[in-house]
């Protein structure tokens, strides 16, 4: 399709993974339509002012305003004013990790636009995550709304994210591999050419299936999710026992290349905006599929069982510092935020709760529970025990003569 204008792109969903991905396009030279049906968020990205926190993205959107045509609630500009559509609208809905419900309305919108075009071909690329399945509905959507043919008349594409809030930027652009669910060579070739753009590290590009993808997407995670949870119950399964120390155990079976030390470490309980969701995903599909997905329900407990275990070593104590209330270093997301569990829950018991987190003006909505630091050590200093939620060696440095500390991470761990 070289009469296709691949030059400029239409961009639908501006939330924490959209904005940052809109803005890795805009700076690689592409003018970009922003669309999002967020008034607030576009008035504010209409003012040059970002409407959340992600590293690098300051930077990345001022340098790169001049290739935003416009930040609009139009949806019939993506048609109408460019040939390759993008979507990246919030799909952690609903019980089973995901819902297609946004995404769907996204299509019918562009469907009923499409339908009025003479234009011959337009490309839609999904990078939102939806439940396996989902895609082949969508496609039958797209045809019945517009009387077009997916392969002749539309394309339709999947890229899958596999990037880390706190990091989203350098994941775009440094991606350990990029993965293209197209059904047909040419919008394989579409997609391939746009999202090369923004590569700085040319990563292998792998086409699978639409189908295959949608699987490969929620299975990457739940993997992962996976070897959190065993590096996790062995870490439970060593605790109280003399002489044994788990981390120095994970860390030197993981040289093992078929293990490997990459997220093989004891430590807190798994959260955030993905794994909960791609385990959850995955259990569901499991089920759908007739053959259940013990393994990660198992994950599921043991993250449960290390969150209380995590508790009862705190409860003896009056005074309580938490370091780290983010669900990850270098995120100022605190969704399913292990340490925000705790502190919730050892609020609820009568607790003086103090914490830090470097980024700590993103918590200030769990001050009427506890007390936010600005430092560290002023955590410690103030606390009868401390639990260090974040790994990070820097907090090894610090002062805690007269206190007990917890250290799930193993930041004291010393390996010859």
């Amino acid at each position: 399709m070289d009469s296709l204008r691949k030059d400029r792109i239409s961009f639908i969903g501006l939330g924490k993974l959209g904005l940052p991905l809109a803005c890795c396009f805009a700076n690689a030279g592409l003018k970009v339509i922003c669309i999002d049906k967020n008034q607030s968020l576009l008035s504010s990205l209409r003012k040059k002012e970002l409407p959340f926190f992600e590293s690098g993205l300051s930077d990345l959107f001022a340098s790169s305003t001049n290739n935003f045509i416009d930040f609009t609630d139009s949806f019939e500009t993506a048609i109408n004013d460019s040939d390759v559509t993008i979507i990246l609208v919030n799909t952690q809905l609903g019980a089973d990790g995901y819902s297609s419900e946004i995404v769907e309305d996204v299509i019918i919108k562009l469907s009923r636009t499409l339908k009025m075009s003479e234009k011959k071909y337009h490309q839609i690329i999904l990078s939102s995550t939806v439940p396996p399945g989902t895609i082949s509905d969508l496609i039958n959507k797209i045809e019945q709304i517009t009387d077009r043919v997916i392969g002749t008349d539309f394309g339709f594409s999947y890229v899958p994210d596999f990037v880390k809030l706190g990091s989203v930027i350098s994941d775009f652009r440094n991606p350990d591999f990029c993965l293209i669910g197209a059904n047909s060579q040419i919008d394989f070739e579409i997609t391939s050419e746009v999202w090369a753009l923004i590569h700085q590290n040319e990563p292998k590009i792998t086409n699978l299936t639409l189908e295959e993808t949608e699987i490969a997407k929620i299975a990457l995670n739940a993997y992962i999710v996976n070897k959190i949870s065993f590096a996790n119950h062995l870490g439970l399964l060593c605790a109280g026992m003399s002489n044994v120390d788990v981390h120095r155990i994970t860390r030197a079976i993981g040289q093992d290349p078929r293990i490997s030390p990459f997220f093989f470490s004891a430590g807190t309980p798994y959260g955030g905006t993905c794994f909960p969701r791609d385990a959850t995903a995955y259990i569901s599909f499991g089920k759908k599929r007739g053959t259940p997905a013990g393994n990660l329900e198992f994950a599921e407990v043991i993250n449960h069982k290390l969150l209380n275990f995590l508790m009862t070593q705190l409860t003896p104590f009056s005074k309580i510092g938490v370091i780290g209330v983010t669900f990850k270093p270098g995120s100022a997301v605190t969704v399913d935020s292990a340490s925000v569990s705790l502190i919730l829950a050892l609020a609820k018991m009568g607790k003086e709760i103090f914490v830090y987190d470097h980024l700590h003006e993103e918590i200030e909505n769990l001050d009427q529970h506890c007390q936010v630091c600005l430092q560290p050590q002023e955590c410690i200093d103030l606390s009868e025990v401390v639990i260090l939620m974040h790994p990070g060696s820097e907090f090894s440095k610090l002062n805690y003569i007269g206190k007990t500390v917890i250290d799930p991470w193993g930041v004291f761990t010393v390996v010859s």
